[in-house]
């Protein structure tokens, strides 16, 4: 498109008189209250307290060190909805410490480690999402408490990466227990390249707003932590394992009990850590956060079943605990009130699961539960419940799709009419597309931005190259961006618009698929996860068998292509028409694009027995996903 074209479309997209511009500011938050502060003591310690510290519930045994800083964005902004502000200034970064022995490193990523100071050691649990972040997490602690002492146990809670993936910050963590459900590596290997990860990396990119910079038009904060930034991507296999489901593994780390517990909530392999000497729970993410809890991910996921996550609260409340820390979140200090916060956290689950059914069982549909199912007023103003993260909205919509299904009941929904194609009718409808853009047009300047969205984007589907109406879908978002308080919602928003309007930047993605990630990896994990991957046109005719036989394993596994179908055979004593030997640095090598085939084979790192030529062609039925696919621009 010519210059002067992206300019005009620039000029109409953008054709807000100034006045109404500075109206649609002013009327952006004119009636906004903030329901949760920044502190909470007049909800734990009632009216007029006079507390000021920086916790939540009694001012005994705890304190705080500031360490400088917020990486969210805190400023009043006529961009940012006051209740977000307050938020992010829940995120100043610093140190709690409790009785000298526990201590919470805040504030550094989107999770906060905690760790615990043994006889000789420490015990760390649950290292940030990234390598440089951990390893300022580790400078930080030691200059702020001069604790030198070496890393004797690491926990992971479960397997999302702002849990694990920083642990080679951690001087010394190869030499250490890491402790972990016996599921851990099986889903970290889904989550990555063994099934969804590629989509859940691009997904991630938008829903926690890693392509946006830190301003007041783009990522405020992390809903449950300041940020969520992997630059660096590390895993360490565990080697000390909770096992079965709602196991028990009791320990004694540097002369400190703890009970380590399987219970299954925000992810089937989650685990805490009780502390009997001392009556300290640490709830992992169970107890999400500072935020209504995330029953849904709006990224992706399968079903995470609420009627299995609140009954794991109640299992954190049989323990009576009168401290709590959390991997995301402050402390709560204080047996009622650490009960005041599980109790509150279960109820507004089973509230939201139990009321879903209810509507569904009356005939209501998705787009009902997300208009009528909302929190009762004693619990919607809760410190802990916030929507900031995960939302009530679409956790209510998941709750039918999960129980009931995507068919809504109607039956036009079963076979629709494909967008693309009712979006040029619906333009031929209303007479041509500078009519559909006069009424998106209008619904933007009376300031109903979702309809302006929604009619743009039937101007934009027919044409994705035409700047003008991606150019005012962006604006409608942008401005439903500004109004949101769920970060995740916010983030989605406003990079989409960047997606429309050609801003996105691309170079900042998550990579779920990190090196050192997949060095963790067992061979029969790697190959396995090669049938992700099959062109299913290209094997159509295909049938035939390749195995890998890894030296240093002294394993073998293979692929059968069998028409479209890539079966897996985990220790393969079959005939194949090839087996190529190698080990498995040279084959991740091979995955990741950083060896060649034929180069590896000239210089002996992979020798191949049987019919060679089944090789090349073998590889040749396998894609690679896509580098940047649009989500949005569709």
């Amino acid at each position: 498109m010519k210059n002067s074209t992206i300019a005009l479309a620039v000029l109409v997209a953008t054709s807000f008189s100034a006045a109404s511009i500075a109206e649609i500011q002013h009327q952006r938050f004119e009636n906004a209250k903030v329901k949760i502060p920044t502190l909470s003591h007049d909800y734990y310690l009632g009216q007029d307290s006079g507390a000021t510290h920086f916790w939540h519930g009694n001012n005994k045994d705890m304190s705080f060190t500031s360490t400088g800083g917020n990486n969210a964005y805190y400023q009043d902004s006529d961009m940012v909805h006051p209740e977000l502000t307050a938020h992010s200034n829940k995120m100043k970064k610093g140190i709690f410490s409790f009785k000298n022995k526990f201590y919470q490193v805040y504030g550094y990523g989107l999770t906060s480690p905690m760790i615990v100071d043994g006889d000789n050691g420490l015990l760390i649990l649950d290292p940030v999402e990234s390598v440089e972040k951990m390893k300022l997490v580790m400078d930080d602690f030691r200059k702020v408490t001069d604790n030198n002492k070496p890393v004797a146990a690491i926990m992971y809670s479960h397997w999302h990466p702002d849990h694990y993936a920083g642990v080679r910050g951690i001087e010394g963590a190869d030499n250490a227990k890491i402790i972990a459900h016996e599921t851990f590596m099986k889903n970290v290997v889904k989550g990555s390249m063994g099934g969804t990860g590629p989509a859940l990396g691009f997904r991630v990119d938008y829903s926690l707003g890693t392509l946006l910079n830190v301003e007041e038009s783009g990522r405020i904060n992390g809903g449950l932590g300041p940020d969520f930034e992997i630059r660096e991507h590390s895993l360490i296999a565990p080697n000390t394992l909770v096992q079965g489901k709602n196991g028990v593994l009791d320990m004694s780390i540097e002369g400190i009990k703890v009970e380590f517990k399987h219970v299954p909530s925000e992810a089937s392999d989650e685990i805490t850590a009780y502390f009997p000497e001392f009556n300290l729970l640490f709830g992992s993410e169970v107890i999400q956060g500072e935020s209504f809890p995330n029953l849904h991910t709006i990224r992706g996921t399968q079903y995470r079943d609420p009627s299995i996550w609140f009954p794991g609260v109640d299992t954190l409340r049989e323990y009576n605990a009168d401290t709590m820390m959390v991997s995301h979140g402050r402390p709560v200090v204080g047996a009622k009130h650490v009960d005041n916060t599980l109790t509150s956290y279960r109820d507004a689950i089973q509230f939201t699961y139990d009321q879903s059914i209810k509507a569904i069982n009356n005939g209501a549909t998705q787009e009902d539960l997300i208009r009528q199912i909302k929190l009762p007023k004693h619990l919607e103003s809760h410190p802990w419940l916030g929507d900031f993260y995960g939302s009530i909205r679409h956790a209510a919509k998941q709750i039918f799709v999960g129980e009931m299904g995507w068919f809504d009941g109607d039956p036009t929904t079963l076979n629709p009419t494909y967008s693309v194609t009712a979006s040029n009718r619906y333009v031929d409808m209303v007479g041509g597309k500078d009519a559909m853009m006069s009424l998106a047009n209008k619904a933007c300047d009376s300031g109903d931005f979702q309809w302006c969205a929604e009619l743009a984007t039937h101007a934009v589907r027919i044409d994705l190259e035409d700047m003008e109406p991606r150019l005012l879908k962006a604006k409608a978002l942008r401005e439903l961006g500004y109004r949101e308080t769920n970060n995740n919602w916010r983030n989605w928003y406003l990079t989409s618009a960047q997606e429309l309007d050609g801003t996105i930047d691309y170079s900042k993605k998550i990579n779920l698929q990190a090196p050192d990630l997949m060095a963790e990896f067992e061979p029969a994990q790697l190959v396995g996860a090669m049938r992700f991957s099959l062109n299913s046109e290209r094997s159509l005719d295909k049938h035939f068998t390749v195995a890998f036989e890894f030296d240093d394993y002294k394993e073998t596994h293979a692929l059968e292509i069998r028409r479209s179908i890539a079966q897996f055979h985990k220790n393969f004593e079959g005939e194949a028409k090839a087996t190529i030997k190698i080990t498995k640095p040279v084959f991740l090598g091979l995955l990741v694009g950083k060896v060649d085939f034929t180069q590896a084979v000239k210089d002996g790192y992979i020798q191949i027995e049987g019919d060679a030529t089944a090789v090349p062609e073998f590889f040749s039925l396998f894609d690679k996903p896509a580098e940047n696919p649009k989500i949005t621009l569709r």
